[in-house]
C-alpha cells in the first residue's frame, strides 16, 4: 500500500503522523509539534484528527 499525503504543505504523509502517534502523541497540537502537520493553512486537520481517532483505536485492540 503506497504512503498517503496527508499534509502537502510541508509534505507529512500517514506513516509520519502513525510513527508520533506510537512516539506518544494523542492530540492534534501534539502531532503538530512532531511532524509539523497542520502548520500551515490547516485544510489538513479534519483528517490528521481521524487518523489519531483510527490509529490510537488499533492500539487499544
Amino acid at each position: 500500500m503506497k504512503d498517503k499525503l496527508i499534509c502537502g504543505c510541508v509534505r507529512v504523509y500517514r506513516s509520519d503522523i502513525e510513527r508520533a502517534i506510537l512516539n506518544g502523541a494523542r492530540t492534534y497540537t501534539e502531532i503538530q509539534e512532531k511532524t509539523g502537520a497542520g502548520t500551515s493553512c490547516g485544510n489538513c486537520r479534519p483528517l490528521v484528527e481521524k487518523i489519531i481517532r483510527e490509529t490510537i483505536s488499533g492500539l487499544d485492540e
